[in-house]
């Protein structure tokens, strides 16, 4: 039988295929209930997958028809089916519904739009131990669940994995192999005499480690990852079935090779022998730590008591070896928090809450040439690629090599001083300026001149290069000659020209500034396919960026609550990870090195986020002249409403407040840098900006001293403001 086909698109073999006999009657706009079927996205041995539409609900759904019209089958299926859509996990594709068409029984799935985790495997085949453990760890919490209702997967595999575009990891094709299993207690049978009656050995040369055992019409599993229980008759497979299949694919991520390895097909019926024990990881791989190396060995226990009693125990064993888990390289002093500042290369294994976002975008990468990592100001752009994806692509066992270049006032000149070192070696300092004043005159006249000398550089060196353009809106804030940037845009457009190319481009680029890369149409086109949206972190995410770090440093905080008191506060921050960083960094300063704790003393003390948030204004304010503080209480009287909260403005409206448009737009973006503004996309009025949180409004005394002052004029602005906006909405 053929392994069974994703539910990705972009997986799904044989979309053209022809129906198996009995589903000709399906074919796209035909209908079941009130699903049209829009495609077919593949077909195996044991179903054929739909892409269809819920008319009801508005949305794409997948459809598995599966190749059986036998009425007590069916009935068995969809008990179980039905069983298993009430094991509710984010880690488990959602079964929406079960039923009978036409005398076949089927089930419709959520839509997922991703690729298996083979195909992964094939583009990286050996991983670093911290992102197999990474890519392993929901697949055991969704074991966990499952094993809870008594459901046990029996034909779990790559292939029924699958890491989805948003970087969420989803297993497939629960229960479906304990319903197809046939008689469970019967004799056991010697795998070499089932093989025989199976007549399943393939001709010499053909052997198919995918090739599945059929009994009786029933799926045993995949022989490559077929416990030794499953190759007898079955009897006594439980959910340590799951965790054998479990060590096999641990074992082949960090090895790149299968345990049994030449052994093909049915040539893996050893593994039914109990007296051979299987291969010790370290004794392919003995650079492997140690524990884990036991971990894997403990699942692959041919005696299943001897193994881990469930998959939650698995997961509590491999945890230590997640990404910056076992890197205690923080120093006594050292604080594992980032503050205000962007996080670096070498803050890798303390940056953490964007780990779903990281494997999205790198799974991007593979087939994107040019990608834009697009958000507000705020939601840490720059530390989610320096941090968190340029070190997962160098720990993705390939060869990496990074590059980091800013536009600035000259983006050419960034290209130069970035191209020079790799084309030349000159002896003075002047001769380096001279070279790269040539190169930059150079690039106007041949953009594709720097994609050539990376691309060479690649495969001299046998290595893939990812460039990072950071803070990508320099060339519009900094760059007033249009004809600069489009040479700028140009060069780029020569780096990143095919997916096949080992170069990746990758941008930062806040929102409100999206819009005027479309002054340069054909870059627009080439970058919109690549555009990656970046949101604040969620709950979770956020609770590991504080909570994680700590335990890194070996320090833990005080009590639960304040740790909820502190997420509480940022709910609804646009600038909610960088000043979580802040407030911790402070709290860190106070920390009680004796207990080794993050006190709520010291937390209460320091005012909480609102008050370390204001100390942090004062300090940014005595940075300024006396002009500038002018103009900084101008602005901020003007972003906060006569009801004292917070204001959203225009732009345009702040330009009002100031001849010198100049000054204010650096007082705008040094205040954006320092997170104490946020610039958000508006509608037709362009960009508008608001102060990053409203306990500034509150907490922060000088503010409200300024608000004081101003209060009569506070209720007046408002009032004009809103006759001004009647006065134009009536065509004046």
């Amino acid at each position: 039988m053929k392994p069974e086909p994703s539910l990705s698109a972009r997986s799904a073999p044989h979309p053209s295929a022809p129906l198996p006999v009995g589903l000709g009657a399906f074919g796209p706009g035909a209908r079941i209930q009130h699903y049209e079927l829009i495609r077919q996205l593949g077909s195996g041995g044991m179903g054929t997958v739909f892409l269809a539409r819920d008319t009801r609900l508005g949305r794409r759904v997948a459809i598995k028809l599966l190749h059986s019209k036998d009425a007590q089958f069916s009935q068995r299926f969809i008990l179980e089916a039905r069983t298993t859509a009430r094991c509710s996990h984010e880690n488990i594709v959602i079964i929406y519904e079960v039923g009978e068409a036409h005398g076949s029984p089927y089930m419709v799935l959520e839509y997922l739009q991703g690729q298996p985790m083979d195909r992964l495997l094939k583009s990286s085949p050996r991983l670093p131990p911290s992102r197999a453990v990474e890519l392993m760890s929901p697949v055991l919490r969704a074991l966990s669940c499952a094993h809870a209702h008594k459901i046990v997967h029996r034909d779990l595999k790559p292939e029924n994995i699958i890491v989805t575009d948003a970087g969420t990891i989803k297993v497939l094709d629960f229960g479906i192999a304990k319903v197809l299993q046939g008689d469970e207690h019967g004799a056991e049978t010697d795998p070499r005499v089932l093989l025989e009656g199976l007549r399943l050995l393939p001709p010499p040369g053909r052997m198919d480690q995918s090739v599945h055992l059929t009994r009786q019409g029933a799926l045993l599993g995949t022989l490559a990852y077929m416990s030794p229980e499953q190759w007898g008759n079955g009897v006594g497979v439980d959910h340590r079935t799951d965790i054998w299949a479990v060590g096999i694919m641990l074992f082949r991520m960090l090895s790149g090779r299968h345990p049994l390895e030449p052994l093909r097909g049915p040539q893996l019926m050893v593994t039914a022998m109990m007296d051979e024990p299987m291969p010790q990881l370290r004794a392919v791989l003995p650079d492997i730590p140690g524990e884990l190396a036991s971990v894997v060995d403990r699942c692959l226990l041919k005696p299943k008591e001897q193994r881990f009693p469930d998959a939650l125990a698995v997961l509590r064993a491999l945890e230590p070896f997640l990404p910056g888990r076992f890197i205690p390289d923080v120093g006594v002093d050292e604080s594992p928090y980032a503050g205000l500042g962007s996080f670096q290369e070498e803050d890798s294994a303390r940056f953490f809450g964007r780990a779903r976002e990281t494997a999205a975008l790198v799974n991007r990468l593979q087939d994107r040439p040019l990608l834009a990592v697009v958000g507000p100001s705020g939601a840490g752009k720059s530390s989610f690629v320096r941090a968190g994806l340029v070190p997962v692509l160098k720990r993705s066992g390939i060869p990496w090599e990074s590059l980091i270049i800013r536009p600035g006032r000259d983006p050419l000149a960034a290209l130069a001083s970035m191209v020079a070192p790799l084309v030349t070696s000159s002896p003075t300092l002047e001769e380096d300026l001279r070279k790269q004043q040539q190169i930059s005159a150079h690039l106007r006249r041949e953009p594709g001149y720097v994609g050539a000398v990376l691309r060479a550089r690649a495969r001299r060196e046998r290595r893939r290069i990812v460039l990072f353009i950071d803070q990508f809106e320099e060339l519009y804030t900094l760059v007033p000659d249009a004809a600069e940037r489009r040479a700028f845009t140009a060069c780029l457009s020569g780096i990143a020209d095919d997916a096949t190319s080992p170069i990746r481009v990758v941008l930062s680029l806040r929102s409100d500034f999206l819009d005027r890369v479309s002054e340069d149409e054909r870059f627009m086109a080439e970058l919109s396919p690549g555009l990656f949206f970046l949101t604040a972190p969620q709950q979770d995410g956020l609770r590991d960026a504080l909570v994680q770090p700590a335990e890194l440093a070996g320090y833990r905080f005080e009590s639960p609550e304040m740790v909820d008191q502190m997420l509480q506060h940022l709910e609804t921050t646009p600038g909610a990870l960088p000043l979580l960083q802040f407030a911790a960094t402070r709290l860190w300063e106070a920390r009680d090195p004796g207990r080794r704790l993050l006190t709520e003393g010291a937390y209460q003390r320091m005012g909480g986020i609102s008050g370390a948030l204001a100390t942090h204004a004062d300090s940014v304010l005595a940075g300024l002249s006396s002009q500038e503080r002018a103009l900084a209480r101008a602005v901020c009287l003007r972003l906060v409403t006569a009801e004292r909260t917070r204001a959203i403005v225009s732009m345009e409206e702040l330009r009002e407040l100031t001849r010198d448009t100049d000054a204010l737009q650096r007082l705008i973006e040094g205040w954006v840098q320092a997170r104490l503004l946020v610039i958000q996309t508006g509608g037709s009025s362009g960009s508008s900006v608001e102060l990053v949180h409203e306990s500034l409004i509150g907490s922060w005394p000088t503010l409200k001293r300024w608000l004081d002052e101003g209060q009569e004029d506070a209720a007046f602005l408002e009032q004009l403001r809103a006759a001004a906006r009647q006065w134009q909405a009536k065509g004046r």
